[in-house]
């Protein structure tokens, strides 16, 4: 198989995407084509998951060797002026379809960023943005940021190109922020089902959120970051949380009775996501306010 065309649906964003991957993996039982067409003919609507899975999708492609073109994104639609400010096609293309094209003040624009360059990233740019696009101080984000670090923490853990696309939105009219952070390791159903061979991709991601459940896998890890993102964002913030990994997708949302932090809505749609894709979603309303202190430069 020399070529396969994959033709983008009308709405963008982790959950259609899993289902267009995973015909597209169903196409290649033979193995992957040597080049992959993206076609945005259809694109209408492109929410910041699918910025963020679409990358990765790019990355896990040329990865496996093999080559991916583009198809019809030059026509111009609000999707693909808000793709082109992203910096998508700057990122693979080499060259913005605009050269007008320019990160929106509302957005932080997709990166792809290493490990040993993560921390300073959430800490110089990301956290003081989310900070002032939240109306917040910047202690009152320090739990979000201590979330972002583990999940980098997690992808240097568990893949071997320790590097994760992120890419995050503000949407003020609804006073609401969405992160997505993605990675193409051996997703988090792999790793869970060394200890616990028997379980679905979706029971297996419901598992490895648990407080007590680690894989262990190396001596840093934990196995606190997905519990402490779910009380954080969830229980606290009133937030969501979806985690695609692999064949398995999992929303994470407030809980609507007493005692439970949040509520468990597993996918029944099949899909497949290359690594793990996880999508935050912060209420800004809901921010707990901290003030911040000066540091004592007392010796």
């Amino acid at each position: 198989m020399q070529s396969v065309t994959i033709c983008l649906p009308y709405t963008l964003n982790s959950f259609t995407l899993r289902g267009v991957v995973q015909v597209f993996i169903n196409r290649c039982q033979q193995g992957l084509p040597s080049e992959v067409i993206i076609d945005f003919v259809y694109l209408g609507f492109i929410e910041p998951a699918g910025v963020t899975f679409l990358s990765n999708f790019v990355h896990w492609l040329h990865h496996k060797e093999t080559k991916c073109l583009f198809k019809n994104y030059d026509k111009y639609s609000p999707a693909l002026r808000f793709l082109d400010d992203s910096l998508f096609f700057e990122m693979h293309m080499g060259k913005k379809v605009n050269i007008y094209s320019n990160p929106r003040q509302t957005t932080q624009h997709l990166r792809r960023v290493g490990h040993s360059q993560s921390h300073s990233f959430i800490n110089m740019t990301l956290a003081p943005w989310l900070a002032s696009t939240m109306q917040a101080t910047n202690s009152s984000v320090y739990p979000f940021q201590a979330c972002l670090s583990e999940i980098f923490n997690n992808i240097a853990d568990h893949t071997e190109r320790d590097n994760g696309s992120i890419f995050a939105q503000n949407f003020p009219k609804k006073r609401e922020v969405k992160i997505s952070i993605a990675d193409f390791g051996c997703g988090i159903p792999h790793n869970v089902r060394t200890i616990a061979p028997s379980l679905t991709d979706n029971e297996a991601i419901i598992q490895a959120v648990e407080l007590e459940f680690s894989t262990r896998s190396t001596p840093r890890n934990r196995g606190i970051g997905l519990d402490y993102l779910l009380q954080t964002v969830v229980g606290v913030n009133g937030g969501e949380v979806t985690i695609c990994s692999l064949g398995g997708s999992v929303k994470f949302i407030p809980a609507q009775v007493g005692g439970a932090v949040y509520q468990v809505v597993p996918s029944a749609i099949h899909g497949f996501c290359p690594g793990t894709t996880i999508d935050m979603l912060l209420k800004a309303d809901n921010i707990i306010f901290v003030e911040d202190r000066s540091e004592d430069l007392e010796w």
